[in-house]
């Protein structure tokens, strides 16, 4: 553990991924991957990864069957697993990023070698998350290189600025 990282928690809804996203707007040097929802008629019916690179993948859906089921979901492993290898070497001054370590991504151990990898670098890394905690999550909550913060629909705009500074002095001081 050669940095600090940071865990955005929260419920679904919270604001974890829109204050990621605008968060990285401010830096040109990122890696990572985003977990985007796939709506149709305003019902969410899925889910994509998004890497900074520019692949993307249709990662959960309710339109296809696969073994792995989150919810209503049907959870495609093979697409987050082919995807993490563009988003496996990164250069030493780019923030990484994960949106999320949740329940369909956790379904790959492939994955969560790659969450490993990725906290344990010397690079900061921002990851959003659950609040609910399963085994591998309790892991994480528990390093001593992790700072925490837990995103709420009603506290979002007041972490942003607390978020910005504490990124800043990490990301600038490194």
């Amino acid at each position: 553990m050669n940095s600090m990282n940071i865990l955005l928690i929260g419920l679904p809804k919270a604001g974890k991924t829109t204050l990621l996203k605008t968060i990285l707007n401010k830096y040109s040097k990122k890696t990572g991957f985003f977990t985007n929802e796939i709506r149709e008629n305003n019902i969410r019916t899925g889910f994509e990864i998004e890497t900074s690179k520019g692949n993307k993948g249709l990662f959960a859906s309710t339109t296809f069957d696969t073994p792995h089921k989150v919810g209503k979901y049907s959870v495609n492993i093979d697409t987050l697993e082919r995807i993490l290898p563009t988003i496996s070497t990164f250069p030493s001054e780019d923030i990484l990023f994960i949106d999320e370590i949740g329940p369909m991504e956790l379904l790959s151990h492939t994955f969560e070698n790659f969450c490993m990898n990725y906290l344990d670098a010397p690079n900061l890394c921002i990851a959003t998350s659950q609040l609910s905690v399963n085994n591998f999550t309790e892991v994480i909550h528990q390093r001593s290189d992790i700072i925490i913060f837990e995103i709420t629909p009603e506290n979002r705009d007041s972490k942003m600025i607390e978020l910005i500074y504490t990124v800043d002095s990490l990301y600038l001081n490194k």
